[in-house]
């Protein structure tokens, strides 16, 4: 009763402004009825939506700044211009170009393999393939200047040891852990230690990854995943 009183006060208050509205309102449907046929209004009504709806989500629709969405949608407009293509183009072109002519100089000469031999080769011919495969190297990473390429410590054993636990389980597959518990074992115990220096608790958890880059990917695949559970849909890196 309190809100219909309310609803009526308001109603008596602001009586003649609605009229009028009321009053143009009227007009401009007259207006529109006699000037377009159903179609055309119908047709407008809906261009005009659909650029109303552009436009609010222009505007409210992303979490970068309006400045910033007009410079992107400028350079975007920018990058259409045939000139500017050329040129983006050429840069790329000459980019690409120079990568090639690079990676072409280490193996220069070389013949490469097109189809599978029809006899296969011996332990000898294998082995000499291989270290011709391996003269092509002419960057020494061996000092560690080249970065992220080989982590390489520089004890003198530490070849013979990685060699061989690579004999021990080179023929072991981490994906099957019920075939292999000692693969299963020793994920287990890195990811605990990992865990631990963090200070994490016993809930804390993880998995092994193939090297840097899926790590990455993990760890912002995880951070994604926490974020939604949050309710963040428009996460920033």
């Amino acid at each position: 009763m309190a809100d219909q009183g309310l609803y009526a006060n308001v109603l008596n208050n602001y009586e003649p402004q609605f009229s009028i509205l009321n009053e143009k309102a009227r007009s401009l449907n007259e207006h529109l009825l006699k000037s377009y046929t159903p179609l055309q209004i119908i047709a407008i009504t809906s261009l005009a939506t659909a650029l109303g709806i552009g436009i609010y989500q222009f505007i409210f629709g992303h979490d970068e700044n309006l400045p910033t969405r007009i410079k992107q949608a400028v350079f975007r407009l920018a990058r259409r211009i045939p000139s500017v293509q050329r040129q983006i183009t050429k840069a790329r072109d000459d980019t690409l170009q120079s990568v090639y002519e690079s990676m072409a100089k280490s193996v220069k000469g070389h013949q490469f393999a097109k189809a599978l031999p029809k006899k296969g080769l011996s332990k000898d011919e294998l082995l000499l393939k291989l270290k011709q495969y391996r003269n092509f190297e002419n960057i020494s990473y061996e000092n560690g200047q080249v970065s992220g390429c080989v982590y390489k410590l520089t004890e003198d054993d530490t070849t013979a040891i990685y060699n061989t636990v690579f004999e021990l389980f080179g023929e072991t597959n981490p994906l099957h852990a019920d075939v292999f518990p000692d693969i299963r074992t020793m994920e287990a115990e890195v990811v605990r230690c990992v865990a631990t220096m963090f200070h994490g608790d016993e809930n804390v958890c993880g998995t092994m990854t193939s090297g840097g880059t899926e790590s990455l990917l993990m760890a912002c695949k995880t951070y994604r995943d926490l974020a939604l559970s949050k309710g963040i849909t428009r996460p920033e890196m």
